[in-house]
């Protein structure tokens, strides 16, 4: 064992044998916040996708740029979809997972059927990173050595660049240094929902208009439409106004 990890010296080694040594992998990263947890999973998937390792990846978390493609799943049942559906290796990154896998409710469908799934979803060559601030806000079933391979550690959020991982599949700890931030350009404010269902299929409105108030009421900001929040106020005034006439017509 000493020999393997005196191979694993720098985080780009550690990372393509986590991810080689078997067609899948589940780790979970712990830390405060701004430890660099979200960043420092990015990179893994960075790394594992320069090396050609996985191609196909998809996150809760919201993506501003990247240099590959990397889908938006904030569902139990789109991600089990497109774990079915995507050849090869793949890999999903779940931040906020202790809010979707709370200690305080093992009992809730979400949980339930995440655990229930775990396994079911690896034998489609689907690795999860998770990410959360401290185990003791997860659920115990998620933690256990027959679902989990492996737990870095961000310890200080003033040196972003190391990171502690103890690995529970061959037992030995290793600390990696000089870890280099992510290209991806991602939102550090999200709060990166994840929900049991996928959500209501959006309709197609002849009217571009209908279609921007649908995207608005649905959580979408002004902003994120190309639009100021003035125009926004008329669009929604300007139906409001119409349905409200529409109704006292009949």
């Amino acid at each position: 064992m000493t020999e393997l990890v005196s191979k694993l010296q720098t985080p780009q080694k550690l990372i393509k044998y986590l991810f080689t040594r078997g067609t899948s992998a589940f780790l979970i990263i712990f830390g405060r916040r701004n430890t660099g947890k979200t960043d420092f999973s990015l990179l893994i998937s960075e790394i594992v996708n320069n090396h050609g390792i996985i191609k196909q990846f998809s996150t809760n978390i919201k993506i501003y740029n990247s240099q590959f493609d990397i889908m938006h799943i904030t569902n139990l049942e789109d991600l089990t979809s497109w774990a079915k559906n995507t050849e090869g290796k793949k890999l999903f990154i779940f931040d906020e997972f202790g809010k979707a896998m709370r200690r305080r409710s093992p009992m809730s469908s979400l949980n339930i059927e995440l655990i229930d799934n775990f396994q079911i979803l690896r034998k489609y060559k689907l690795s999860i990173i998770a990410i959360t601030i401290n185990e003791k806000y997860c659920d115990n079933a998620a933690l256990g050595d027959d679902v989990l391979d492996g737990v870095f550690v961000k310890p200080f959020y003033k040196n972003q660049k190391i990171a502690y991982y103890s690995d529970l599949l061959e037992f030995f700890s290793k600390t990696i240094t000089n870890i280099p931030r992510t290209s991806i350009q991602f939102d550090t404010w999200d709060v990166a929902p994840f929900k049991k269902d996928s959500p209501v299929i959006k309709p197609k409105f002849k009217e571009e208009h209908l279609n921007v108030l649908w995207e608005w009421s649905h959580g979408k900001t002004a902003r994120e439409l190309g639009l100021s929040r003035m125009q926004i106020h008329r669009l929604s005034t300007k139906y409001v106004k119409e349905v409200l006439e529409r109704e006292s017509n009949k």
